[in-house]
């Protein structure tokens, strides 16, 4: 029995089985996760130490090197990059693509890290092994900024994260511009003198006094009790009348005696800033079963409610809403799919009987639902991704069916019974909707064997592709004939000939005339049309060919550009400035952008002392003669400019900014994080002759057609004074190297920070 006789006999069933899709679709869409994009790992893993004051030579020498010699031992490393800046040790480790089990790897890669003992003591944190995958980045970032004190902000900022984790689906928040706080205390080296007190006795006074110890138990007939030793400090005052040292006599050095307590923050290597002002940033991180579009309503929703009971001018920003890019998605497949109903509906209404058009029609609901079926079982969700798979293959859900109704339909016109017409009619035209299903899916089945970071990102548009397809061609090949026998009638006058048909119409007699006479010119000229045809192949095929070796009129763009609605404004002071002089270089192209009208903008974020597209930017820069301005524009159809020719203004009005050895303007980079369009990597042991290779390297590749901001990473470091110890001299003088350097340390930097307690927001008297 063939499919379509099948499907006639049981049309019961098959009536059943369209119903039991329809709903279980509806509940399946309903229940999706809508994300921005699909769970994608990156078979990278960055490891990050932050060693505070090192410079790049102590860095790599004592953090980047030594977890490099561990990780050379962990099978399954495709390759181990490094960077060791000022401060900072960042390595990328890049697992091999065809390693079958990558968890291990990543297990074996923070073992490793664990095995490095031998890093210096100054460093606070162990070093952080991070794996990359898409579902880390934030889907909003929520800014926090006004006229107000830091405490004050940070009072705000800690009690929207609170509520901000309460709702469902966030998996955490992370705080940027939060600065830790901290007693600092402000030696006098004169005093110190006088009292003839030394840096290391301040130092274990202050460890000596600054500790919570737990002590056991102490237990009675009736009752239990914990016993802590505690001296933790909670005010300034405390550590002021911390005693040094004291005698018999009653007398006591304390720390005041010699030093400033000052209760403050940690020192700042970044600065955060809002439309101008100070802001601390929240980033939200969703759960994998989180709904990002429902989860930022509720955000913004919870965000609103928290302003209303703010009492300072506190202003909130919505910075990386990537939910916007969802919904866009989401609102393109409703559009397009409302505009395919309809214009499929007016054409089949127009060509074919309206029963034939409506249960064609009623194939591309089915063939939707069962597709999403299919996603939610192999675990795909509601991304950018999947739903441009959608829109692709929206168009071509109907055609298979719209084959078999007209084939059906045209048996029924001639007098056969409906369901003999719709098992003839769909047995004829098995073969060719199948030919026509099949090449198509023919056409994007190269997709889903695409290697590397692409492959990953855009597997999802050729398996929802297939999906869809393969289910409009079951729609069409057994719930379409089904459906054809039961509902569609044909009508007949008196003498048996059909009558109400589309071929009858006038309009459509003169389209029919035309298209016969075309066809009919064209058979008499076959050898004409062929060689045209052959000609306007050839054309084609040299146009692609000569468009992919750069020479044609086509550019090749994976990922354009087009609909991006933010860019960067980035700066380089010279080299050495310090982090508080950057930030007064920059306020004069923070003014020129505040100006921007608001109609086109919706904020803009500055961050002095760091350059970098997003958190796993591999090409990002962190030092104090680094800034970064981000401006967040309207969508592009809310605006009336676009983003070039507001780059194009600004870049006239700060092109007369003094201060910078470069300012410059960024778009973000389209598609996954693929790394640059073009890069080379140079590598030796001699730095010298290794930016001399560079420098040659760099002209051979501005010289090429198409290159611009063309750069390198390894930039010179601001100057250094180095203290080289004479030992003969210190050991006449009794000294080592350890206490020259504690000194040396304690003169220049003259300050001694210390952790304190944390203390509730109730009990602080400015809160």
């Amino acid at each position: 029995m063939s499919l379509s006789r099948f499907s006639v006999n049981q049309s019961l069933f098959i009536n059943l089985v369209s119903v039991v899709i329809i709903i279980i679709g509806l509940i399946v869409v309903f229940g999706m996760n809508r994300e921005i994009f699909p769970n994608v790992t990156f078979d990278m893993v960055t490891v990050t130490t932050i060693y505070p004051g090192a410079t790049p030579e102590d860095v790599e020498k004592l953090i980047s090197t030594p977890i490099e010699k561990e990780l050379k031992e962990v099978d399954g490393i495709d390759e181990v990059r490094s960077s060791s800046a000022a401060g900072a040790s960042f390595i990328t480790v890049e697992i091999d693509p065809d390693e079958s089990d990558k968890r291990k790897v990543i297990n074996d890669i923070k073992d490793a890290v664990d095995r490095v003992k031998d890093l210096p003591g100054e460093i606070n944190e162990d070093p952080i092994v991070t794996e990359i995958t898409s579902k880390q980045y934030p889907v909003i970032e929520v800014s926090l900024s006004g006229a107000m004190s830091e405490r004050r902000l940070q009072y705000y900022a800690d009690a929207l994260e609170d509520i901000l984790e309460d709702i469902r689906g966030v998996a955490k928040t992370s705080k940027s511009g939060y600065r830790d706080k901290e007693m600092q205390v402000h030696l006098d080296p004169q005093k110190m003198a006088g009292y003839y007190v030394s840096f290391d006795e301040i130092e274990r006074a202050l460890a000596a006094r600054n500790i919570s110890m737990p002590a056991g138990e102490f237990n009675t007939d009736s009752t239990e009790y914990s016993v802590r030793t505690t001296g933790e400090f909670t005010t300034a005052k405390e550590v002021e009348d911390i005693i040094i040292r004291s005698n018999d006599a009653g007398n006591a050095l304390r720390i005041k005696d010699v030093a400033l307590v000052e209760d403050t923050f940690k020192k700042e290597d970044i600065i955060y800033k809002t439309l101008g002002t100070r802001s601390i940033n929240l980033l939200v991180m969703k759960k994998e079963s989180g709904d990002a579009i429902t989860m930022v309503d509720r955000i913004k929703e919870a965000c609103d409610e928290f302003l209303k009971n703010a009492t300072d001018p506190l202003e909130i920003s919505y910075v990386n809403d990537y939910s916007y890019f969802a919904r866009r998605r989401l609102n393109v497949l409703r559009n397009n799919g409302w505009g395919s109903f309809l214009i499929v509906t007016v054409i089949m209404m127009l060509m074919l009987q309206w029963r034939v058009a409506f249960v064609t029609i009623l194939g591309i609901p089915i063939a939707f639902f069962a597709t999403f079926i299919v996603m939610s079982m192999m675990g795909i969700t509601i991304n950018m991704i999947s739903m441009f798979g959608l829109i692709i293959v929206l168009g071509m859900l109907v055609d298979d069916g719209i084959i078999v109704a007209e084939n059906a339909y045209r048996y029924m016109e001639e007098g056969m019974p409906p369901r003999q017409a719709a098992i003839k009619g769909s047995e004829e035209v098995l073969g060719a909707v199948c030919s026509a299903v099949f090449t198509t899916i023919a056409a994007f089945a190269p997709l889903l064997f695409m290697t590397g970071i692409i492959g990953k990102f855009i597997r999802d548009i050729p398996i929802v592709l297939i999906v869809a397809l393969l289910a409009s061609l079951v729609e069409a090949l057994i719930i379409l004939p089904s459906h054809l026998a039961d509902f569609v009638r044909t009508k007949h006058d008196a003498s048996g000939k059909p009558v109400g048909l589309a071929k009858d119409i006038p309009w459509f007699k003169h389209l029919l005339a035309f298209y016969t006479r075309v066809v009919e010119a064209a058979v008499r000229r076959r050898w004409r049309v062929f060689l045209g045809t052959l000609i306007a192949a050839a054309l084609a095929i040299g146009i692609i060919f000569l468009s992919f070796s750069g020479k044609g009129p086509l550019k090749f763009i994976l990922f354009p550009n087009a609909g991006i609605n933010y860019f960067f404004i980035r700066g380089e002071a010279p080299i050495g400035t310090p982090l508080a002089k950057t930030n007064e270089l920059i306020a004069p192209v923070e003014e020129i952008v505040s100006q921007i009208p608001r109609t086109e903008m919706d904020s803009f974020v500055t961050s002095v002392g760091n350059i970098q597209e997003d958190r796993h930017d591999p090409f990002g820069g962190r030092a104090n003669n680094l800034v970064q301005i981000t401006v967040y524009l309207k969508t592009e159809q809310d605006r009336e400019r676009k983003v070039e020719d507001i780059i194009a203004e600004l870049r006239h009005k700060i092109k007369d900014i003094k201060g910078f050895t470069e300012l410059r303007f960024d778009t973000p980079q389209a598609g996954p994080p693929v790394g640059k369009p073009v890069e080379a990597r140079i590598r030796g042991e001699d730095f010298k002759m290794l930016d001399k290779i560079a420098f040659e390297y760099m002209d051979v590749i501005k010289a090429q057609d198409g290159t611009s901001d063309v750069t390198w990473d390894h930039k010179p470091g601001k100057d250094e004074i180095r203290v080289q110890v004479d030992n003969a001299k210190a050991a006449l003088a009794g000294l080592s190297v350890a206490q020259i350097a504690k000194t040396v340390r304690g003169v220049f930097e003259g300050v001694i920070a210390t952790k304190i307690k944390p203390v509730k927001a109730e009990e602080e008297t400015d809160v």
